[in-house]
């Protein structure tokens, strides 16, 4: 029989990859909001890379398609091609999608999908001369990937900060109303990210196709002299407070960890299909997590899902007409999983991206920008519409910086706060969840930040 020293287990714990990092995240509390049975869930899928949004949804009308035209050159995609949209804004504006984006259409025309056009990260209100003159503070390291990326997940341009606007929304939720479930909040199908970390709860990281990975070795299938090995070291009365909490802590992690997987593994196929593109498959297991909720004892819960790949300073045109159709895909068969599995009203999916790009072309792609489109899904949102401004895309307008780089005219803390409110964080804790928001919002106002949630 082979023996197990504390040294040994613990460097096959790490090695295996459950360590305190990934398994013991099950250690936050999931939140019940105040309410009770009412289930609510976000998911946020990560465009990685600064997606071309200005490609996305597109000007269609004659005199605003000649300026599109006129301004993106050879990334402009032809007006033929596009796919209209049954919407016209306050100044007779009518917009079009993408050709790849036929189900994103129908879920805009069944009343499922909203866009909020040019939003991005603001230290505070911004305009072209104070820009220009120095005289107002910028978001740190602005059209920096990584700086922007981590941004646009903490809501804080301006300052390095560890927390992000899940994580703080869980603490917020958590610390109203405990739960019994031993299953974080926060549910992450792309691994620890900032999004979801906040001061006492962290992310859950499940595998996108396999789900919970348990301890290599232990339990039922694995080796018995390792499990009573490790059953045996967890059971130790450690003097070591340090010892004794890392034990309490990975004791806890199995066991929650094996009850996840075990409801997991009973849950209900869905007649909804899923095609095999990663983003599907990730959103499926989504899709799964939530069919168990009430398993779970879960009525609130965030997700995070990362679909990378989108810094497109060449192929534009030919790389987007790949990846869209596949992310258009997925969204449509999660949004038909959410009917199907009676909850379409209490799960609200929205995109995020490190910035908008450059309306020139580089003769290639386009560059880092800032400002950009994101949309929002789910049945609890005011569909069919475009929220915010959406620019005018001539060179040198009032919101141009350079290179048909614009100013956001909404700011993330607002994009944000329309989704907080409705998760059902109290105007009197937004200051925590969004340190910001003040300088774009009111809470006390009443009045909805963006309006794209109905």
């Amino acid at each position: 029989m082979q023996t197990y020293s504390r040294r040994r287990f613990l460097r096959h714990s790490v090695a295996v990859g459950i360590g305190a990092a990934a398994q013991m995240n099950v250690l936050g509390r999931v939140a019940h909001a105040a309410g009770g049975g009412d289930y609510k869930a976000l998911v946020c899928i990560l465009l990685g890379g600064g997606a071309d949004s200005f490609n996305m949804l597109v000007p269609y009308d004659a005199s605003r398609y000649a300026d599109y035209v006129a301004f993106r050159a050879d990334l402009a995609l032809a007006h033929a091609d596009l796919l209209a949209l049954s919407y016209t804004g306050a100044q007779g504006q009518t917009f079009a999608v993408h050709p790849g984006w036929g189900p994103v259409r129908t879920l805009f025309e069944q009343g499922d999908l909203a866009f909020v056009a040019n939003v991005g990260t603001l230290a505070e209100p911004t305009d072209k001369t104070a820009y220009t003159n120095g005289t107002v503070r910028l978001p740190l390291g602005l059209f920096s990937h990584a700086d922007q990326i981590s941004q646009w997940q903490t809501s804080v341009p301006d300052r390095r900060i560890a927390t992000g606007v899940g994580g703080r929304i869980a603490d917020v939720v958590t610390a109203a109303t405990p739960s019994a479930s031993p299953i974080s909040m926060n549910i992450s199908v792309s691994g620890t990210n900032v999004f979801q970390t906040g001061q006492t709860v962290t992310d859950y990281a499940l595998d996108p196709t396999d789900g919970v990975r348990l301890l290599a070795g232990y339990g039922p299938g694995g080796s018995a002299a390792f499990t009573q090995a490790v059953d045996a070291m967890l059971a130790q009365s450690y003097g070591d407070p340090f010892r004794r909490t890392y034990a309490a802590k990975l004791r806890t992690a199995i066991d929650s960890g094996a009850t996840f997987k075990a409801t997991l593994d009973a849950a209900p196929t869905l007649a909804t299909t899923f095609s095999a593109a990663p983003i599907s498959t990730a959103l499926a297991q989504i899709a799964k997590v939530i069919s168990v909720r009430d398993a779970l004892s879960a009525t609130r819960q965030t997700f995070f899902v990362s679909f990378g790949g989108w810094d497109h300073h060449d192929n534009v045109l030919t790389l987007q007409a790949q990846m869209l159709p596949a992310l258009a895909a997925g969204l449509s068969e999660f949004q038909q999983a959410m009917v199907e599995l009676g909850v379409a009203d209490a799960v609200t999916t929205f995109t995020i991206s490190d910035f908008g790009r450059t309306l020139t072309s580089n003769g290639k792609g386009s560059d880092h920008g800032w400002g950009g489109h994101q949309l929002v899904m789910g049945g609890a949102v005011a569909g069919k519409a475009v929220y915010g401004a959406y620019p005018v895309l001539i060179p040198d307008n009032a919101l141009d910086v350079g290179r048909g780089r614009y100013i956001p005219t909404t700011s993330v803390d607002a994009f944000y706060a329309e989704l907080a409110l409705w998760f059902g964080v109290a105007p009197s804790e937004l200051d925590v969840v969004l340190p910001n928001v003040r300088r774009f919002y009111t809470p006390e106002s009443g009045a909805p930040p963006v309006g794209f949630m109905a």
